[in-house]
């Protein structure tokens, strides 16, 4: 069996509610509780050959790869006795030599799965029949009954089911999941992770969904936004709305951020009303800053945040109401690929 891979150590970055001196990064149970599930699903090539089975070992590796750090990732012991491959196990498969995989495929995910969480079942995890919508009923693997069984507890979880597993045909995304209970039948809502781009909608999810505790928040911000950096001065205390009347918000300004600010910049060829348009239509309110506050020197300068050594403007600001709680952010920044630097927390600046 494989090596289970050592907890990663991470924890409050720093960037926490009250305002302290960052502290050393300590375990919490907000990162330290896997949340995405692998499917034995994923681990049904009977049907590939050639190509086909390069691309299927290719695209579960590249699933995979972002999220075995030893912590987010967890997949079920039953997976060894999947029949991978006609009459092989996925154990077998794993550690054959005699080309039953690809050798550079084989040993790549072999390491994947190695920093991945390995569960033993329990009885909650037993394979019931469900279904998603009035699509017809299906009879789970090990590990998609188990993060159904994790989310009806009240966690947020994701369902890795790379896109050629036929069953079940559940679309990437969030879902709503019918279980066959003892009861009768319950409702759960989970997430379907077929594709990596996929990943930071389940992120933001968590957020919103669990009510992730403010100092967690910085936790998931790296996945939730990847198009985004951060800097380490933020404080959600210093909006003047509270935690819960922010965050989805927040979520929902950060998260337009990451998608499509910088190819609406691209798209309007510096049109920026028209930039403000676009994110207007998706319910925000976004501007850059106005003349008169860039003829203010003091106001202008409180702009300025520093972020690994340099100083960037954040001149763009979205708000959440007229007169408080404002977001200020730069424009992409080429020496990051583009990405944008999320500057301030606050509930106004000065003008």
């Amino acid at each position: 069996m494989l090596d289970v891979a050592g907890e990663d150590v991470a924890g409050d970055d720093g960037r926490n509610v009250s305002g302290a001196a960052p502290v050393t990064k300590v375990e919490t149970k907000a990162d330290a509780d896997y949340r995405v599930v692998v499917g034995e699903e994923c681990f049904d090539w009977r049907e590939l050959t050639g190509s086909g089975l390069l691309d299927a070992l290719d695209v579960l590796a590249e699933l995979l790869e972002p999220l075995a750090d030893g912590r987010r990732a967890a997949f079920m012991d039953p997976a060894y006795d999947t029949e991978c491959r006609p009459s092989v196990t996925l154990q077998d498969a794993l550690y054959s030599p005699d080309g039953v995989l690809p050798r550079d495929e084989r040993v790549r995910l072999l390491k994947l799965l190695g920093k991945c969480k390995r569960v033993e079942p329990d009885e909650a995890d037993l394979p019931q029949p469900v279904r998603v919508g009035d699509g017809p009923w299906h009879e789970p693997s090990w590990g998609t009954a188990h993060a159904l069984a994790r989310a009806a507890e009240g966690r947020a979880m994701s369902c890795l089911l790379a896109p050629y597993a036929k069953e079940p045909d559940w679309p990437s995304g969030w879902v709503t999941v019918t279980r066959t209970t003892e009861a009768g039948h319950d409702e759960v809502k989970t997430h379907v992770l077929r594709s990596p781009k996929d990943a930071p909608g389940f992120w933001r999810g968590l957020l919103t969904d669990e009510s992730v505790a403010a100092e967690h928040f910085f936790t998931f911000t790296v996945d939730a936004f990847p198009q985004l950096l951060f800097a380490d001065s933020l404080r959600l205390h210093h909006f003047k709305g509270t935690y819960a009347e922010v965050l989805p918000w927040l979520v929902k300004l950060l998260g337009a951020l990451n998608d499509h600010f910088t190819g609406t910049l691209a798209d309007c060829g510096g049109d920026l009303s028209q930039v403000m348009r676009r994110f207007d239509a998706l319910g925000l309110d976004i501007s850059p800053e106005s003349a008169n506050t860039k003829k203010n020197v003091k106001a202008w300068e409180q702009r300025n945040v520093d972020h690994e050594g340099a100083t960037y403007r954040c001149d763009w600001h979205g708000k959440r109401l007229w007169d408080r709680d404002r977001v200020h952010f730069s424009l992409p920044i080429a020496a990051y690929d583009d990405r944008v630097l999320v500057g301030i927390f606050v509930g106004h600046l000065a003008t």
